[in-house]
């Protein structure tokens, strides 16, 4: 999976610390659960809470950018169970990587901006890497 092209950087600051990555999970979960190759797989937040569910992500990115320790969640676990619902590999993931690199790109500029989606880009490559060897031991 390859990351999108970076759009012009006018007035826009590079992710800076956790209430940077609040407003870029918040303005990602409002695209990814009205997208139509999505919303199916975004629905489960209807009943887990997006209240609930958005600090839990924000924790696992500013774990990833920032290198602090606040994440407690089980990221492959809890992707591999809803991928078994969903099929999350091909055409979904890589919209959700599009959707991501997409918010990215119209709110932050700078390295910290760039690396937030290069890690996306490894993260979705390497589901799909697992993905792919599960179904095919199927």
């Amino acid at each position: 999976m390859t990351v999108p092209s970076k759009a012009p950087a006018v007035g826009r600051p590079d992710l800076r610390g956790r209430a940077d990555i609040d407003r870029l999970v918040t303005a990602f979960y409002e695209r990814a659960l009205t997208d139509p190759v999505l919303e199916s797989a975004f629905e489960i937040l209807t009943i887990v809470g997006l209240e609930a569910h958005l600090p839990v992500v924000g924790d696992f990115w500013e774990q990833i950018l920032f290198r602090t320790v606040r994440y407690q969640g089980e990221f492959v676990a809890v992707h591999d169970a809803l991928h078994r619902q969903h099929d999350l590999a091909g055409e979904k993931l890589a919209r959700w990587l599009h959707l991501w690199c997409e918010t990215v790109d119209e709110m932050f500029t700078g390295p910290d901006a760039e690396r937030a989606k290069t890690k996306a880009a490894a993260m979705a490559a390497a589901m799909e890497r697992s993905w792919s060897g599960s179904r095919s031991r199927r």
